[in-house]
């Protein structure tokens, strides 16, 4: 079966929201691709992660093939991109930007963090919130000053009370904790390390995430084929191992090469990618102890499920509707539809290049604006970013540009 469901015991929910009662079909549009070495852009080849900030003004992509760092202005109504500059590894001062492979902003969006795989390494840049532009501040480098934790870096995020700053060690098998300073600076706390102390699910620690409430970190171990839950300690950032979601245990069969991970924006679900599997597993979150227990799994060729080949990146959209997922080896877009009350989910639609999509060969990542009406996704066997804009359709939809629709645009 591509949709397997399981009806959970008891959904604890730690506070009372207000919830759209049905998910709407917002479906998505062709806005544009930037190229790298087209029309002045540069500091894009090989783009593997893209980061919106905070107030949507920039967009930020990370360029493993470039090592470098790219900043763009965001058009609020269109959706469209303007390049600003870019951030080398090695010019002008910057390091630790060697292999670039994740990009995030802070939630206050004074400072970007970008881990560099192959000078495993955490860069961190103060932003100018008018133009975006970016100021080197440090570099936090492994075996450097007592860090540990960061060979490979491969992923980073901020937790949202903005204090601490999580590093994965791809090849450290790993997840690294560091207190973040008002000037944006980096001090080691400490680091999990898969095989260690009773931790379980860290090998090839690729992608990770903290729920909105702050409580929990949760960690994609493409090696492990697993999902690692740890409980954070909200005033020293250390972490507590609390479990590993691991495929072929527990019901789920879907999450071969962990590869990207998100938890819904009321923190009731949690999502992962399996990229050997070609799948996507909903998790039901206990806001207590941050334990997941299986809800469904969805496989790409299985129960209309489609485009969804090797995925690597995945999103929820910040009014919670739509889960959305980069899939890398079907150069592809995949959208899922929402249940606000319970997180189950009902393929939508792929975009790739028969509807029009251009610029999404090697989907690697992919990020929503705050105001949800954007999507951007780093194509990285493009060298490209490109920009996509959620629409509601009155009468049916049709390949082509945004331009051909009749659209209602929320």
């Amino acid at each position: 079966m591509g949709r397997r469901l399981r009806a959970s015991a008891s959904l604890v929910v730690a506070a009372v929201v207000l919830l759209p009662a049905v998910a709407s079909a917002f479906h998505l549009g062709f806005v544009e691709a930037e190229w790298d070495g087209v029309g002045g852009v540069d500091g894009i080849g090989a783009a593997f992660s893209v980061a919106v900030s905070p107030d949507g003004a920039h967009v930020y992509v990370a360029a493993y093939g470039d090592s470098s760092l790219a900043v763009f202005t965001r058009d609020p109504a269109t959706g469209r991109l303007t390049f600003v500059e870019a951030q080398w590894d090695g010019a002008g001062g910057v390091d630790g930007l060697a292999g670039a492979y994740s990009v995030v902003v802070s939630p206050d969006g004074a400072h970007v963090y970008a881990a560099g795989l192959i000078d495993n390494a955490v860069a961190v840049f103060a932003r100018d919130p008018a133009s975006g532009a970016l100021t080197f501040v440090e570099v936090v480098r492994n075996g450097v000053g007592g860090v540990d934790g960061l060979m490979g870096a491969s992923a980073v995020v901020v937790s949202p009370d903005g204090d601490h700053v999580y590093a994965t060690g791809f090849w450290d098998h790993s997840v690294a904790a560091f207190a973040r300073q008002p000037t944006g600076a980096l001090a080691f706390v400490e680091v999990e390390r898969d095989g260690v102390g009773g931790v379980e699910g860290l090998a090839n620690a690729t992608g990770v995430a903290v729920s909105p409430d702050g409580a929990h970190l949760y960690v994609a171990g493409e090696g492990d084929h697993a999902v690692a839950v740890f409980a954070r300690q909200a005033a020293s950032g250390a972490l507590d191992f609390v479990e590993a979601e691991v495929d072929g245990t527990g019901g789920v069969t879907a999450l071969a090469g962990a590869s990207a991970v998100a938890v819904s924006p009321e923190g009731a679900t949690v999502y992962a990618t399996g990229a050997y599997d070609s799948g996507l597993v909903a998790f039901i979150r206990d806001p207590i102890s941050g334990a997941l227990s299986l809800l469904e799994e969805y496989l790409n060729g299985q129960g209309g499920v489609a485009g969804m080949n090797g995925p690597r990146g995945l999103a929820v959209s910040p009014d919670w509707q739509h889960v959305y997922v980069a899939a890398y080896g079907g150069d592809a877009v995949v959208s899922f539809a929402r249940q606000p009350l319970g997180g189950a989910l009902t393929f939508l639609e792929f975009r790739d290049s028969s509807w029009g999509v251009v610029g999404l060969q090697g989907a690697r990542s992919v990020a929503s604006s705050p105001d949800g009406r954007n999507l951007y996704v780093a194509g990285a066997e493009d060298s490209a970013v490109v920009a996509l804009v959620r629409m509601l359709f009155g009468d049916g939809f049709e390949r082509g540009t945004t331009s051909e629709w009749s659209t209602t645009v929320p």
